[in-house]
């Protein structure tokens, strides 16, 4: 299995973690590809030549690029660099890195092997998982979900922190993903769902939240400060907007569900 994300990370605030974990990366997967999000590559520039010298591909994203391209150029680089036979792990720095640098290791790790030769596999956060995040991160994400089962009778999470795609479904989203913002990862479910690509949901308890671990914050104490802060509510409001009106979109209003 190849490996790739979005690298967000001008201050080195991951930097120690990644060095920890390269050796199990490195062990875990064939390939690391990173699609290096400005200012990360002047500003952590020599953290950035130190994943080179460990063999992770990079592509840099344009200063302008938004958020859509930086997560299609990291599916993007890792088809380059894999075999048909090979499935590709997306996902994102911050979820992997504190997946594998806590006790979630194992059960992270034993799913992509269980889960590795589906052709698509979305991996949802777990109600465990959920009971750790914000009540407002959890609402406001969960009324997009709720829109989508009044359109199409299910009731699933349009804002995925990780998917295992099969070279051919990669290769299918890549050739269909036009959105540009947040709403570009419900955008691959949905283009799984509308080209028919057999789709595996499974809820992941090594979704927790990971801010209170890098923030080295008490967890109920961070949890208490973001669900009584309007300026959060707000922007997690924005960030799902996007998500909300794609559903509306004509190449979206029409999809057969699964009944698996």
């Amino acid at each position: 299995m190849i490996i790739t994300f979005p690298y967000y990370d001008p201050t080195g605030k991951y930097n120690e973690a990644f060095k920890r974990q390269m050796p199990t990366l490195k062990s875990a997967f064939g390939a690391i590809c990173l699609s290096v999000v400005p200012p990360t590559a002047e500003e952590n520039a020599s953290f950035a030549r130190y994943l080179e010298e460990q063999g992770c591909f990079m592509f840099h994203n344009a200063a302008d690029a938004p958020y859509g391209t930086h997560s299609r150029e990291a599916l993007r680089l890792a088809l380059e660099h894999a075999q048909p036979q090979q499935s590709i792990f997306f996902g994102f720095e911050h979820r992997i890195l504190f997946a594998l640098d806590t006790h979630w290791q194992g059960s992270f790790l034993e799913d992509l092997k269980t889960w590795q030769a589906n052709e698509c596999v979305i991996f949802e956060r777990s109600r465990t998982a959920w009971d750790t995040h914000p009540a407002n991160f959890r609402e406001i994400e969960q009324m997009v979900s709720r829109m989508f089962e009044f359109m199409h009778g299910q009731f699933i999470d349009l804002m995925p922190c990780a998917y295992i795609f099969s070279h051919s479904t990669a290769n299918v989203i890549l050739n269909h993903s036009i959105s540009a913002s947040t709403e570009v990862w419900g955008e691959w479910v949905l283009l799984a769902i509308k080209n028919g690509i057999p789709m595996t949901r499974r809820e992941a308890d090594w979704l927790a939240w990971k801010d209170p671990y890098w923030k080295h914050i008490e967890p109920g104490r961070l949890k208490h400060m973001r669900e009584s802060s309007q300026q959060e509510t707000i922007k997690r409001i924005k960030m799902n907007i996007p998500t909300m009106l794609m559903l509306t979109e004509e190449r979206f209003r029409y999809l057969e569900m699964s009944n698996d």
